[in-house]
């Protein structure tokens, strides 16, 4: 694909339009009740601090690059040049061991056709613990070693498909064959854009564990025009058979993505393995916590929090201030918070998928 003018002309035209409006409401006095009239809204005391906070990050980094603020290199594509900001976090993810994982799976005997809760009840109150128990049953022993050949296999997928098959999307045991994978097959994955409704995406966050770091390349627009080298390193790397972890991803960040590359004609299927973490969350603390947003299990489930967070919805007021005056500033508590979020990710996936061998 040839970039020729349209790009410089579509950036031009996305400057325009976006401080033209702004898609959310500021719902005054933070009244609990006007928020069912929005989709999108801000509370006013956060805006108030949002906005205060534009000021200060304005005045702290008027005399800075965007290199002095982030220490990034440029990344040649054959689209184009684009901004990554590389960083690195201790994270120690271990693998699990598979057999460990064929055990807990082999103790599942609703993974057998025919099988379901009350009938593992009743099978397992017989002495049926396992699936391998089951292959000698006059009823289920033929769709029992059907099974067992499955879980035995060395394919990931028919495992996967397997599971699936049974149990719903949230279950544990779904999460669990992740562990099938080796750590540096995972990428995690996190974008921040303009709104929503196909507007671009300004900042591409990926992260990948290795040798017990969790290594961040954040792809930072800086122009609009770079969005397409920078869509184009992110799906390279997802080639192959890379397995995605996210939060929200499949219902956001993955159709957001396949959207932004078709919008450039470029092949817009994703089919990677994936694991977005935010099903898992909800099943798994649901009834505990106020709400699962990934902000709320820092605080309360990984015991971290943040400094200084921007409204999503207030995104793109602040990269249009760094669009209009060149100030890197607005655009820290945005990179921050990406980062921030792939972190918190990670973690959360080592937490839970540690959750799931019996």
């Amino acid at each position: 694909m040839e970039s020729g003018h349209v790009y410089p002309s579509i950036s031009r035209q996305w400057r325009s339009r976006i401080g033209e409006s702004h898609d959310y409401a500021v719902i005054r006095n933070d009244s609990i009740f006007r928020t069912g009239f929005h989709d999108r809204y801000v509370f006013e005391s956060l805006h108030t601090q949002a906005t205060a906070q534009l000021h200060a990050a304005m005045a702290t980094y008027d005399d800075k690059t965007l290199d002095e603020t982030f220490h990034g290199r440029e990344c040649d594509t054959s689209e184009g040049t684009c901004y990554c900001i590389p960083s690195r976090e201790p994270l120690d993810l271990k693998g699990i061991n598979k057999a460990a994982i064929r055990s807990t799976l082999l103790s599942d005997l609703t993974l057998v056709y025919g099988i379901g809760r009350r009938k593992e009840r009743e099978l397992k109150a017989r002495g049926y613990a396992t699936i391998v128990d089951l292959a000698v049953h006059r009823r289920y022993g033929k769709a029992a070693r059907e099974t067992m050949a499955i879980l035995s296999g060395h394919e990931i997928q028919p495992i996967e498909q397997l599971i699936s098959r049974w149990l719903s999307p949230s279950h544990p045991s779904c999460l669990l064959t992740a562990g099938f994978y080796h750590p540096r097959d995972l990428i995690f994955i996190d974008i921040e854009t303009l709104g929503l409704f196909s507007r671009p995406i300004i900042l591409f966050g990926l992260a990948e564990v290795r040798s017990g770091t969790l290594f961040i390349s954040q792809y930072l627009l800086r122009d609009i025009s770079e969005e397409i080298p920078a869509l184009s390193v992110v799906m390279d790397q997802l080639e192959g058979d890379r397995v995605l972890v996210s939060y929200n991803g499949k219902a956001f960040d993955i159709p957001y993505l396949a959207g932004r590359a078709a919008f450039y004609g470029r092949p817009a299927v994703i089919g990677n393995p994936h694991y977005d973490l935010l099903h898992f969350s909800r099943r798994r603390w649901r009834g505990e916590l106020p709400d699962c947003r990934l902000v709320t299990l820092e605080q309360r489930i990984l015991g971290t929090g943040r400094e200084d967070d921007i409204p999503g919805a207030m995104v793109p007021e602040f990269y249009e201030a760094f669009l209009t005056t060149g100030n890197p500033g607005p655009l820290v508590p945005i990179v921050n918070h990406n980062r921030q979020d792939l972190v918190s990710l990670a973690r959360l996936f080592c937490l839970l998928q540690g959750e799931c061998v019996s």
